[in-house]
């Protein structure tokens, strides 16, 4: 039948678009390798520095990922998030990491998962410099939300002290809620 002869090339072109020939899938990765030195990718979050390693324009939104240059007695506040997950792996130093109700130390290698609504923080607690990549999902909120607080007149307060108040009110624009511990 005439449906029978066009399912197959319904499925060949739906494939080609999800796994494109090696060639064309190896330029478009050294092309996007070579974007992410674009210094547009790089925000200052009060002590933090963000670097984008994949945007959500380029996953249609399905996620973000960025490494956070995090130094010693740096980090995030007592939060949760209700628009997406997110994801951290430990690339350097030790972080001291929170998520409803236990804390642990975590180090080179290990990683942690906060699902949506999960209490959280973390925390580089040295002695050196820490780096931890996370992946955020769906990722544009999020980066809608670190666009908006890297702005260098916005006071964001410090991982001991809490969010300042104009930080947590633009927070909220992005369904964060900041807690106080």
């Amino acid at each position: 039948s005439k449906s029978t002869d066009l399912a197959p090339a319904k499925i060949l072109r739906r494939n080609d678009l999800i796994c494109p020939p090696k060639e064309t899938h190896a330029m478009n990765i050294s092309a996007r390798l070579q974007l992410h030195d674009d210094p547009t990718n790089k925000m200052q979050v009060g002590k933090m520095t963000f670097l984008f390693k994949v945007r959500s324009s380029e996953t249609e939104g399905a996620y973000t990922m960025m490494e956070a240059i995090v130094p010693p007695e740096s980090g995030s506040g007592l939060h949760r998030h209700w628009s997406y997950d997110e994801a951290a792996q430990i690339l350097e130093g030790t972080f001291e990491c929170y998520v409803d109700g236990a804390q642990r130390l975590l180090t080179a290698g290990q990683s942690v998962y906060w699902p949506r609504g999960a209490l959280h923080k973390f925390r580089s607690v040295g002695p050196q410099t820490g780096r931890i990549l996370f992946i955020c999902s769906p990722g544009r909120g999020f980066e809608e939300f670190a666009h908006r607080i890297s702005q260098p007149e916005l006071e964001t307060g410090t991982a001991s002290s809490g969010p300042a108040m104009p930080f947590r009110s633009i927070a909220a624009d992005y369904g964060i809620e900041f807690v106080d511990a």
